[in-house]
Formats: structure tokens, C-alpha cells, sequence
């Protein structure tokens, strides 16, 4: 609580993925029940690794490509606990879905697709909130439905767009959630 590192996480060289030590370069991290750790290597392999809780190397799964079961920038993920047994929800961006994994790390399902970049995820209790990059958040439903969509810019040339002006900001239209 005062601000000191107490552990980290390396790049798992034993997984066979990384040339030289290079690319880990992880854009999200949730834990599981068990301690075990997943960390969304959505910058760097395209993979979902998964830690021990002692944060002992397991396993990678995924990789790049657009084929279900494979990322095109993982980015976001979270601890599902809505669904009979804990899950992954997994954002996997520029293939514009949502997916589940399981906690083996076996792809489950997609969710939802023709989402806009899904980038992050919040489940609270029975919805998780899904900001958009292209400019909406989305909310699902416990059996992935669309709840709700807001924040909507249907202006393209804003969407994703972070040097946009404040002066051309609107209120209760997003840009890059």
C-alpha cells in the first residue's frame, strides 16, 4: 500500500514464444480463484499465459490469428464468476469479440463479435461493461446478450481518435473508451 514493488512478473523465456527474451509486452492481468495467474499478452505474443500463484510459468495458449480460439491483440480480460464455474472473459480487440476461456486455458465460446475493438472488461454482478476503442461501451448480459449500448460517436473520423480536440468532445458520446 505504500507503493513498493513486491513482486513482478518476467517474460516467460521457457515458453518458447519469445525471440531473445523480447515482446512480452502484456496488456492485462486477472487472477483466478486458485491464485493462478492470467496475463493478456495482447502487445506482444498474442497469447494468454497463465502463472501459478507462486508466478511460476504454465502455460501459453491462443496466438495470433483471426480463426476463433486465436487473438488479434487479447487486450482486456477478467474473472467471469456469473457462470456455473469461473471462466475468462477475454477481450480479444482487433478481432472485434469477446470470448470465454476457461480456467485450463481452453477457448470456450465467443460471446459477442461485431463489437468495436473491445478493450477492457468490469463484471458487475450479472453484467460486464465492455468499453468499445471505436467509440461505444456495451454492456452484456450474464448469457452474453446486449444489455445496453451507449456513448455511441457516429462520427467514424472520431472514433479511436485520442488527440481529438476537447473543443469537439461531446457530452455523452465517447471516442475512445
Amino acid at each position: 500500500l505504500g507503493g513498493e514493488t513486491e513482486w513482478t512478473i518476467q517474460c516467460p523465456t521457457e515458453a518458447g514464444i519469445y525471440k531473445d527474451g523480447k515482446g512480452f509486452n502484456p496488456c492485462a492481468v486477472t487472477v483466478a480463484p486458485d491464485g493462478s495467474i492470467f496475463i493478456a499478452d495482447g502487445y506482444g505474443s498474442n497469447y494468454l499465459l497463465k502463472f501459478d500463484k507462486n508466478r511460476k510459468f504454465l502455460k501459453a495458449v491462443g496466438g495470433p490469428g483471426e480463426e476463433e480460439g486465436k487473438f488479434k491483440t487479447c487486450h482486456g480480460i477478467g474473472l467471469d464468476t456469473r457462470q456455473d464455474k469461473p471462466l475468462l472473459l477475454v477481450c480479444n480487440r482487433n478481432n472485434n469479440r469477446v470470448e470465454h476461456w476457461d480456467l485450463d486455458g481452453n477457448f470456450v465460446k465467443v460471446i459477442q463479435k461485431g463489437l468495436r475493438m473491445p478493450a477492457g472488461v468490469h463484471i458487475r454482478g450479472d453484467h460486464a461493461v465492455i468499453p468499445e476503442l471505436q467509440g461505444r461501451v456495451t454492456v452484456l448480459e450474464k448469457n452474453g446478450q446486449i444489455a445496453a449500448q451507449f456513448g455511441d460517436n457516429s462520427d467514424e473520423k472520431q472514433r479511436a481518435n485520442f488527440g481529438l480536440p476537447p473543443d469537439q468532445w461531446k457530452d455523452g458520446v465517447c471516442n475512445s473508451p
